[in-house]
């Protein structure tokens, strides 16, 4: 159940992060070469919105979790570390680390106690960063899809 309830805050956080971007959904097409990825997502970005989808037997319903002052998302060379407000409750934080590989093309995947999720890079400049991760419930008809947003 702890971690239903946290893959569905992810996807909260994710969901808000899509909305409050100046750039459609059109111009975020997926980026095809790899130089430098791992690189080029390295550091501190600040979580703007992000899109939490959660599809089940063909039924889906969203969620967008808008980002505050101190939310962040840190990748670093083998790791990342993402901090965002709860959706709990207003007065605390929620905190979770991963381990990070870097080997995919185009994308990387993030995973921790038996959890991973694959990133794809939708876009990427000196300031805006576009990631969809996607992972699967312990029901495998379950089907999370969380789109970051995020800002330097």
């Amino acid at each position: 159940m702890k971690k239903i309830l946290g893959l569905a805050a992810m996807a909260t956080v994710l969901l808000g992060l899509a909305t409050g971007c100046a750039k459609s959904d059109e111009d975020m097409q997926p980026i095809t070469k790899e130089n430098g990825l791992r690189e080029s997502v390295q550091g501190k970005w600040r979580i703007e919105r992000v899109n939490n989808k959660l599809c089940r037997s063909g039924t889906c319903t969203s969620v967008m979790y808008t980002g505050t002052a101190n939310d962040y998302f840190e990748f670093k060379p083998d790791s990342a570390y993402l901090q965002r407000a709860s959706m709990q409750s207003s007065n605390s934080v929620y905190r979770d680390s991963f381990k990070a590989d870097y080997s995919q093309p185009n994308s990387f995947v993030l995973s921790n106690f038996g959890w991973s999720a694959r990133f794809r890079v939708m876009h990427r400049d000196q300031r805006l960063l576009v990631l969809e991760g996607i992972y699967y419930g312990s029901d495998l008809s379950a089907i999370f899809t969380d789109t970051y947003y995020l800002y330097r």
